[in-house]
């Protein structure tokens, strides 16, 4: 029978939710890093500073003595023989990472067998350490774990039973030193975690071997060697060790004792003898690697076994001075080495190596090594066809698939951590002939500038493009020149002409030769000396084959020398010789590689000089063009006459193009673009003598020579330029600035000429600047404030016609006190002397006292101390001399503290009173230096801190004035008098109020003044003379003018009365009343408008004049709708639409659209009239149409009858 069950349920309930509870981390890693580094061989010249240490790229300190990681320590050696150790690194130490994860399944087992071993430290890190609960709660776990030790295979023996426990989210980390027991030879270590893995997702419990240390407990001293000890916190870099790195001067080397490496110069004859000094010259540090015997060849060769003659003029050739690429005249040294050599190499690969950084090349003859470089040099030996075997030269090249028109550098960048920079250099000309863009790719050994490296680069493209080899045999004199040196080559079937052959006779400067030269008079002659070297002496007179020479040669040649002449229309071919070969048969095979003694001029300074003519044989037979014309004629552009010039000539045969080039009145020649058509013209020609010449290239490359035309004299531009437009002055803080407008047909604007004086009849004009075109702005700065000029400008063409001045235009600086008042406490709170007025004195004398023993200055510290009352003087001095700055401090500080404990709170309330003078004077090696003076006073007290101070300084910056400045800072400022108790303050500054007993002022600018008694002149007696403002108000001039409204319940006037306004509530009495009251034109209507305005151009009119009066201003109402625009398709800014009276603005708008009801204007006294004109700017990309019109406008003046024309 089945049994019933009773299913029973109830209804779900309701409970509050539980927000989850993490627990902070209370973990935190505190392993100190310590790092010895052998930075190199030794010694380095030093000057290592904190700012050119670098943790993981970021120097330890910034150029404003501000640190980057705090509680790092450094300690460095130059690597001299006799250093001593470095203190606070107890022994050597080899870190060796290892980044495994210790499980409780595996132990990590290391068996050490090196018996220097004093002691291996583990470094032990936890990623994270928590354990999240049932009910989402974070909070700390446990790890249990030992290290053991066994020696020489005994038992295990544990050295560390230890476990962790707490939380962390970031990482954790802590270090174990195992000592090894000297008594064994072998020792292993192992670690075991205790613990068992969770191997849970709610368990942080990973635990990591990062890296062990082998510790020899020694102080070493490692002379010779160059070492860096830096000491920081883990923590900082996430528990790992950051890359170091340094940027300083590094190995002292041999150079000459009559070099100064730092001013690159030589002083007398160099007499072979060697001083030790730190140098970048690479010719120099080539020869320390030679010569060194610990790292380079020294123990090998001996000096003797190297050519330091060469190297000296390599080295002086390196330092001289070349363009900086920059702009301007900046120059830099030729080459410098700045290399860090980190691995072994073979001999030959290093020197070939360091002899490429300044374009050298290394052979080994005679039991020396030669280093020469590819430089300016004289021809060193003389090769013709008639000593040479056979009279025969042998020519070969490369083709054009192998010719580099760029080049890609790759050098070290400096201000990017000396990471590798690539610098792009093209050579148009070679690329344009080639047709292709072939690529030449280099890494520059040693570069860290990137004009260097561009130097580089063009010398590789202009070296690759000259390299013509030359091979020819040659008798015994075949041994004389060596690899490296220069020969000219005189091979008349290349030439053209007889160049070369041997010598007759000789007598003094008369040389008889073997065959009639084809020379004259003014060309060279070159000669094989009989000691073997060739000397070049200028033609006289020829008579024959008979040479007369201006000078006579060092030495009479002899019979059979031979000889070469050059001339500026057919030189000899040079060639760097690569190798010489002695043959069975007595003779030397010789080749060498075309020398282009002009490319270094390109290379170093980027001068353009035609090649060399080698040959006067026209190549391929191209013909020149014929019949070149030149021509002129006149077009009509914006209805002005443009004369063009236009050049002609006939087709040439087997031409494929032409390149052109014209001059005027024996200027520089202006190169046309090359083009296949038989004509150019040049548009906007100037009067003047005009020449061309043009010269035809065919098919294969290979070009004519010049065709001429007749020199011929062309009309052009004349009459004077239009003035400039719109010059206005604008008042800034000490300056006055200036703008102005280019009218239409003013491309060919070479300049604006500005003048300016401070006098008011404008007498003594002054050349101010000129702008060149189209630069419309210029700053005059350094005035005073409030100083007055008067300006006026004028347009100077590129032929130096003037268009005339414009009107005067008056100018002010800025004469408002609170706009001088603000920039004057920025410029000094920015300042070096101002943060030093203004900052808290520094710190404790503790502090200031750790400071000074950190940075190795000169302390005197006395102080007496009474429970909790305390009182320190601290005397800190600080020198500093070397490469980059010369600087002196001395820093005094005086310092009383008094702590109390608070019996309500019981917090420990410390009030501080001090007092800081410090002195400071420094010079730096970029020219820029100061001299501080500051003195303080403060007072800490209840937690809030006030200072009074003072400051004296002359800060010298480049490119900026010395500045002198006394500043101040205090609440009250008081200048005290007197004597015997009887003092006053005759002057004094509170809260920003000046106070001043008596005071004579020559000149003053007040904006707002208030007098408390009696304001008057010095000459004032009541009814006769002078002036009197007394505070009743009954104020008494007994001379005055007013100009303006002058109201008046009563007035009684005797004589003449000239005034501009007036309202009188009561009764005047005049014996005499001059002047109307207005004038008006009424109903006076403009409509202007011009088409075809180009971008640019300005359209400007004249609305109509008002007449000056000599004894009034006047002002002008101009009523009316005025509307004007720009219409053109196109897009820009700069348009603008102006009213302008005697320069100045009056209405307008800088827009293409402008419209107006009216507008007001003075116009000062004086005489004539004044015209008031319109100014309207193009500024669209595109031709438009202007117009200004107005149906109706009325003229009110004021003050005068009849002034409006």
């Amino acid at each position: 029978m089945a049994t019933a069950t009773a299913i029973r349920g109830r209804k779900g309930g309701s409970s509050s939710s539980r927000t989850p509870v993490e627990q902070p981390d209370d973990l935190q890693s505190i392993a100190k890093a310590k790092v010895l580094i052998a930075l190199g061989e030794g010694e380095w010249a030093g000057g290592l500073t904190a700012q050119n240490i670098y943790l993981d790229g970021t120097p330890l300190q910034n150029p404003d003595g501000s640190n980057n990681f705090s509680g790092v320590t450094w300690d460095f050696r130059s690597g001299t023989q006799a250093q001593t150790y470095i203190q606070g690194l107890p022994g050597s130490n080899n870190e060796i990472n290892v980044g495994t994860e210790v499980k409780s399944t595996s132990a990590w087992t290391r068996t050490f067998t090196n018996t220097q071993l004093s002691a291996v430290r583990l470094r032990l890190k936890w990623p994270a350490l928590f354990n999240q609960k049932d009910n989402g709660d974070l909070v700390g776990y446990s790890i249990n774990y030992v290290i053991e030790r066994q020696t020489d295979g005994g038992t295990w023996q544990t050295v560390v039973d230890t476990s962790v426990t707490g939380k962390t989210t970031t990482g954790y980390e802590r270090s174990h030193r195992i000592d090894l027991p000297q008594s064994g030879s072998t020792w292993t270590l192992r670690l075991r975690k205790v613990t068992a893995d969770a191997n849970s997702a709610k368990i942080g419990d990973a635990m990591m071997l990062q890296s062990f240390t082998e510790v020899i407990d020694a102080k070493l001293r490692y002379p010779n060697t160059v070492l860096l000890y830096i000491e920081f916190d883990s923590s900082q870099f996430n528990g790992s060790i950051p890359p170091v790195s340094v940027d300083t001067k590094m190995r002292i080397v041999r150079v000459p004792d009559n070099y100064d490496p730092i001013n690159r110069t030589y002083s007398g004859i160099w007499q072979g003898g060697f001083k030790w000094a730190w140098t970048d010259n690479p010719a120099w540090i080539f020869y320390d690697i030679v010569v060194s015997e610990r790292f380079g060849l020294g123990d090998r060769l001996t000096a003797a076994n190297i050519d330091k003659w060469t190297l000296y003029q390599v080295a002086q050739y390196c330092d001289q001075p070349v363009p900086d690429g920059r702009g301007g005249n900046g120059t830099e040294p030729r080459y410098i080495c700045n290399v860090y050599v980190q691995n072994r190499n073979d001999a030959y690969t290093v020197l070939r190596d360091f002899a490429a950084i300044f374009r050298g090349m290394t052979y080994w003859g005679g039991d020396q090594i030669f280093a020469l470089a590819d430089m300016p040099r004289d021809v060193d030996y003389n090769f013709t066809n008639a000593n040479v075997v056979n009279g025969l030269f042998t020519y070969s090249s490369s083709n054009t698939k192998t010719r580099y028109s760029s080049a890609l550098v790759s050098w070290s960048d400096p201000d990017n951590a000396y990471a590798d920079a690539m610098e792009p250099v093209f050579e148009q000309a070679l690329v344009n002939r080639y047709k292709v863009f072939n690529q030449l790719e280099l890494t520059a050994i040693g570069c860290t500038r990137q004009s260097e490296a561009n130097r580089k680069g063009r010398w590789g493209i202009l070296t690759n493009n000259s390299d013509r080899v030359v091979t020819f045999s040659v008798g015994l004199d075949g041994d004389i020149p060596q690899p490296g040196y220069i020969i000219a080559v005189a091979d008349e079937n290349l030439s053209g002409r007889i160049t070369g052959g041997r010598v007759s006779s000789a007598s003094g400067r008369v040389i008889s030769l073997d065959r009639v030269p084809s020379a004259k008079p003014g060309d060279r002659m070159q000669v094989n000396l009989p000691t073997g070297i060739s000397q070049s002496r200028t033609i006289q007179a020829i008579n024959g084959n008979v040479v007369t020479v201006s000078t006579a040669y060092s030495e009479t040649p002899e019979a059979e020398c031979v000889w070469v002449v050059e001339s500026d229309e057919l030189f000899a071919q040079q060639y760097r010789i690569t190798s010489t070969a002695e043959n069975d048969d007595g003779t030397f095979t010789i080749t060498g590689v075309l020398h282009d003694p002009d490319k270094f001029a390109r290379i170093d300074t980027g001068a353009q000089i035609d090649q060399r003519p080698i040959s006067v044989i026209p190549p391929g037979n191209q013909s020149a063009p014929a019949n070149i014309q030149i021509s002129s004629f006149s077009v009509v552009e914006q209805t002005i006459s443009v004369q063009t010039m236009r050049a002609t000539w006939d087709a040439t045969p087997n031409a494929i193009a032409y390149e052109a080039q014209w001059r005027r009145n024996d200027g520089n020649w202006v190169n046309v673009p090359r083009s296949s058509t038989t004509s150019f013209e040049v548009p906007g020609i100037y009067a003047g003598r005009y020449l061309v010449r043009v010269r035809a290239i065919n098919a294969a490359e290979i070009s004519s020579g010049w065709g001429y035309s007749q020199e011929a004299t062309l009309t052009g531009k004349v009459g004077n330029p239009p003035k400039p437009i719109g010059l206005a002055a604008t008042a800034i803080n000490w300056g006055i600035s200036l703008n102005w407008g280019f009218p239409a047909n003013t491309s060919d604007t070479l300049k604006t000429e500005i003048q300016y004086t401070p006098n008011e009849d404008k007498s003594n004009p002054i050349l101010l600047s000129d702008v060149p075109y189209p630069q419309a702005t210029y700053t005059q700065l350094g005035l005073r404030p409030g100083q007055i000029f008067w300006y006026r400008a004028q347009l100077v063409d590129k032929t130096g016609n003037e268009s005339g001045y414009t009107d005067w235009v008056r100018g002010m600086s800025n004469d408002q006190a609170n706009d001088y008042l603000g920039e004057i406490a920025d410029d000094l709170l920015n300042a070096e002397d101002g943060r030093r007025l203004t900052e808290q004195i520094g710190g404790s004398v503790e502090a200031i006292l750790q400071t000074a023993l950190a940075n190795n200055a000169g302390i005197q510290h006395q102080y007496a101390q009474l429970g909790a009352v305390r009182a320190d003087v601290l005397i800190v001095t600080t020198t500093i001399a070397n490469t980059q700055q010369a600087l002196a401090d001395l820093t005094t500080t005086v310092q009383a503290t008094n702590s109390s404990v608070d019996s309500l709170t019981g917090k420990v309330q410390t009030n501080t009173a001090a007092l800081e003078q410090k002195m400071t004077s420094v010079f730096n090696n970029d020219g820029s230096g100061s001299a501080i003076y500051s003195m303080k006073a403060g007072v800490n007290m209840g937690g809030n801190y006030y200072d009074a101070g003072m400051s004296i300084a002359v800060i010298a910056e480049q490119g900026k004035p010395v500045l002198t400045r006394i500043a101040f800072n205090a609440n009250q400022l008081v200048l005290m008098s007197g004597s015997n108790g009887n003092y006053y303050s005759p002057w004094a500054v509170v809260n920003g109020d000046v106070f001043i007993n008596s005071a004579f002022i020559q000149t003053a600018s007040i904006d707002f003044a208030k007098i408390s008694d009696t304001l008057q002149s010095t000459n004032f007696v009541s009814g006769q003379t002078g002036w009197n403002l007394p505070k009743s108000g009954k104020v008494e001039f007994n001379d005055v003018i007013v100009r303006g409204t002058v109201y008046a319940t009563d007035g009684h006037f005797r004589g003449t009365v000239d005034a501009t306004d007036g309202n009188f509530a009561g009764t005047v009495y005049a014996a005499k009343l001059v002047g109307d009251l207005a004038d008006f034109s009424i109903a006076r209507t403009l409509n202007a408008r011009e088409t075809g305005v180009p971008s640019g151009g300005v359209v400007t009119g004249t609305l109509f004049s008002v007449a000056q009066d000599p004894g009034f201003a006047r002002k002008v109402s101009v009523s009316g709708s005025f509307i004007a625009s720009i219409t053109a398709s196109g897009a820009g800014t700069g348009s603008y639409i102006r009213i302008m009276v005697l320069g100045a603005v009056v209405a307008g708008a800088d827009a293409k659209t402008w419209s107006s009801e009216g507008f007001t204007f003075m116009v000062p006294a004086g005489t004539g009239n004044v015209p008031v004109t319109f100014a309207i700017n193009n500024g669209v990309n595109a031709p438009g149409t202007v117009t200004i019109s107005s149906a109706s406008y009325n003229v009110f003046v004021s003050r005068n009858a009849s002034v409006i024309s």
